[in-house]
C-alpha cells in the first residue's frame, strides 16, 4: 500500500542530517517546507526534524520565492502544533522554566554589577568536552553566570578582574558551552593568535538571525578578519534552546512582512554576562569596549541590549527593528544601523523607525550628513551628544542579508557592515 505524503516525509526526515542531504540533492524549499509543515502539525517527526531545520532553511537566499513561502510555512508550523499535537506555546509561554530559573544567575544584580565568574571557586567547573580549531585547544568549560548577580538596567557592569596570569590558551575558533539563567547555552569563541593574554582586549558579540546558529553568523559576517587585524575577542552566541525564537527582544517591536516575530522569553542578558566572564578567564578583557552586533532577529536583540545596558559601549544592528525606546534605562548609546532598501522580510521602514527612535532617545538633531559607501550611503545624524552618535547605512536594492557578507544571506558586492561597524565603534565609542 503506497505511503501517504506524511508517512513518506516521516520516513525520509527522521534520520540525522536528512535535511542537509535533501538540500544537496537540490530539492526545492517548497517541498521540504510542506513536509515540515504537515509533519509538525501531525505531530509525527517534530522533535527529529526541528534541529535540522536550522541547517537547511537559512541556506537559501531570501529573495527566492520558494524560500519566502518556506519561511511562512515553517513559521506557521512552529506556531501551530508541538510534537504531541497540543498547541505550541507562545514566546511568552515557551520559556516559562527559563524565566523562572533566570534568578539563579545571581541574587545581587538589581542595580549593581556582575561579579566576574573567573577562576576556581568563583564559578568555573570542570570542562565538558567541546572542540577547538586553529590552535588545537579543547575542553568547553561550563560556567555558571556568577554569584554576584547582574543588572539588566542602565547601571550594571561586569567587574573587571586583575589582568595578570591569564592563561591565553584559547586562540583561534572553538565551540564552547556554559550555563546561564538556568539554561545550558552554547557559542563560538574566537581570539586572534596575536593577542597578549594580560593586555586588555575589546570584545564583539554577534547575534544570529532566526533559524541560524553562531557558526552561521561566523561564516556570514567574516568578522574574524577584522578581529585578526584589530586585536579583539569575538563571540557568536547560539539562540535560546527549545524556544520558538532565538532571542528575548522585548515587546512591541516593528513586525516583519509576515507579521510574526519569533521571540524568546529567557534571560539572554545573563548569557552575555556569562560569555564575557568566560572570555575573561582566559584573556584580559577591556570592559570599556564591549560591543554587540546582530543580524535579523539578532538585530532586534542588539537594539534591545543597547536599550537595557550601559556597559555595552555601542551597538550595530543589521536588518532588524526595535520597540519604543522611551523607557530605556540607558541615557545615550552610540548606534550604527544597517538595512537593505529592498529587504523583503524585515522592511526598510523598521530600520528607519529604529534609527529615528535612537535619534530621539539620544537627543540628536533631525538633519543628517550623508557619506557614500559601496552600494549605498550612510546617514550620520547631526547634533548628537558626544556619547550618542547615531548612523544608518542603507544599501540600494539589497534584500534581507548582511552587507559584504559571504555565503547564505551574504551580499559581498556591498560595503562590509563588519568593517563599517568596527570603524564606527573606534570613532564614536572609544
Amino acid at each position: 500500500m503506497p505511503m501517504t505524503f506524511l508517512e513518506s516525509c516521516s520516513a525520509r526526515f527522521t534520520s540525522a542530517g536528512a535535511w542537509r542531504e535533501a538540500e544537496a540533492r537540490g530539492e526545492p524549499d517548497l517541498h521540504e517546507a510542506r513536509c515540515l509543515f504537515d509533519s509538525a502539525r501531525g505531530g509525527r517527526v517534530w522533535r527529529a526534524v526541528s534541529s535540522e531545520i536550522t541547517g537547511m532553511l537559512p541556506r537559501r537566499r531570501a529573495q527566492s520565492v520558494f524560500h519566502r513561502f518556506a519561511w511562512l510555512l515553517a513559521c506557521v508550523s512552529l506556531l501551530g502544533c508541538a510534537s504531541d499535537g497540543e498547541p505550541f506555546p507562545s514566546a511568552g509561554q515557551s520559556a516559562t522554566s527559563a524565566g523562572q530559573s533566570a534568578t539563579s544567575a545571581g541574587s545581587g544584580g538589581g542595580a549593581g554589577t556582575t561579579s566576574a565568574a573567573l577562576a576556581g571557586s568563583q564559578g568555573h567547573v570542570a570542562g565538558s568536552g567541546g572542540t577547538g580549531e586553529s590552535d588545537g585547544s579543547s575542553g568547553a568549560a561550563s560556567v555558571e553566570a556568577g554569584a554576584g548577580g547582574r543588572a539588566t538596567g542602565g547601571a550594571g557592569t561586569s567587574a573587571p578582574s586583575a589582568c595578570s596570569a591569564k592563561p591565553g590558551v584559547l586562540r583561534g575558533k572553538s565551540n564552547q558551552t556554559l550555563t546561564a539563567g538556568g539554561l545550558t547555552r552554547t557559542f563560538v569563541h574566537y581570539a586572534p593568535t596575536t593577542l597578549r593574554a594580560n593586555e586588555p582586549a575589546p570584545v564583539v558579540i554577534a547575534a544570529h538571525g532566526w533559524l541560524q546558529t553562531g557558526q552561521a553568523m561566523y561564516d556570514l559576517t567574516q568578522y574574524q578578519k577584522v578581529a585578526d587585524r584589530e586585536g579583539f575577542v569575538l563571540m557568536y552566541p547560539d539562540g535560546e534552546p527549545a524556544s520558538v525564537g532565538p532571542w528575548n527582544v522585548g515587546e512591541g517591536a516593528c513586525p516583519s512582512t509576515l507579521l510574526v516575530l519569533p521571540t524568546a522569553a529567557g534571560d539572554d542578558q545573563a548569557f552575555l554576562d556569562a560569555m564575557v566572564n568566560f572570555a575573561e578567564a582566559d584573556q584580559c578583557v577591556d570592559h570599556r569596549h564591549i560591543f554587540v552586533t546582530g543580524f535579523s532577529m539578532g538585530g532586534y536583540f542588539t537594539n534591545e541590549t543597547g536599550c537595557l545596558r550601559s556597559d555595552i559601549a555601542a551597538i550595530a544592528p543589521h536588518s532588524g527593528g526595535s520597540h519604543d525606546l522611551s523607557a530605556c534605562p540607558v541615557v545615550h548609546k552610540p548606534v550604527i544601523l544597517f538595512h537593505g532598501t529592498k529587504d523583503g522580510l524585515i522592511p526598510e521602514a523598521c530600520g528607519l523607525e529604529a534609527r529615528d527612535r535612537w535619534v530621539r532617545h539620544n537627543g540628536c538633531g533631525s538633519e543628517v550628513e550623508s557619506v557614500q559607501v559601496t552600494g549605498g550611503h550612510c546617514e550620520y545624524s547631526r547634533g548628537c551628544p558626544r556619547d550618542g552618535q547615531v548612523a544608518l547605512c542603507l544599501f540600494d536594492g539589497m534584500d534581507h542579508g548582511w552587507a559584504g557578507g559571504q555565503g547564505s544571506y551574504g551580499f559581498p558586492e556591498y560595503e562590509s557592515a563588519s568593517e563599517l561597524g568596527w570603524a564606527f565603534f573606534k570613532k564614536y565609542a572609544w
